[in-house]
């Protein structure tokens, strides 16, 4: 049986779309696979929930429509063409929500268009991003103004033109001393 969507598609599938001839035909993949990892510790992940410091943070990151009882998420793909590897925000925000709480800080070593960064901001988490393209942080640069619960003012630009004034920028780095 032909999976959803597939044959559809421009690509490896599209000969089935055209004649119908099984012989010539490749299911277009349409299953991703997300890896997590953690560090070795003989302690489960319900000690660290449990032994949490701060009690209103674990309560306030529960998941409030319960806990995905499958590992399949049915999750429709991204039409981003700003990147040709995008993969949907819905993705990471499940990612984002499902390890780590409120206040943490995400970390995204490939950020790319900023999609890690987008959901993290609107979970109430901090995030890092990291690229080495030019283009992709010029998208990061445009988007991050709409992205929810994003101070610009504590938004640290490192070897690349800040979304604030420059004198803004170097004020994160000033400290504040008291006239008492």
């Amino acid at each position: 049986m032909k999976p959803e969507g597939a044959g559809w598609a421009t690509g490896r599938g599209r000969r089935f779309a055209a004649d119908r001839n099984p012989l010539q035909y490749k299911a277009v993949p349409v299953t991703e696979y997300v890896l997590v990892y953690r560090k070795h510790t003989d302690l489960l992940i319900d000690w660290f929930i449990r032994n949490h410091p701060d009690r209103s943070v674990v309560d306030e990151s529960k998941i409030s429509d319960g806990y995905e009882k499958t590992n399949v998420w049915k999750i429709n793909p991204s039409t981003n063409s700003k990147h040709p590897a995008a993969f949907p925000k819905e993705l990471a925000e499940k990612i984002v929500r499902y390890y780590s709480f409120k206040g943490d800080v995400v970390l995204d070593p490939f950020a790319r268009s900023g999609t890690v960064g987008a959901a993290a901001s609107g979970l109430n988490r901090k995030f890092v991003l990291f690229d080495n393209n030019p283009d992709y942080i010029e998208i990061i640069r445009k988007e991050v103004t709409s992205w929810k619960n994003v101070n610009l003012n504590t938004v640290m630009w490192i070897n690349c033109e800040s979304v604030m004034s420059i004198h803004k920028q170097s004020d994160l780095f000033e400290v504040k001393k008291d006239d008492s």
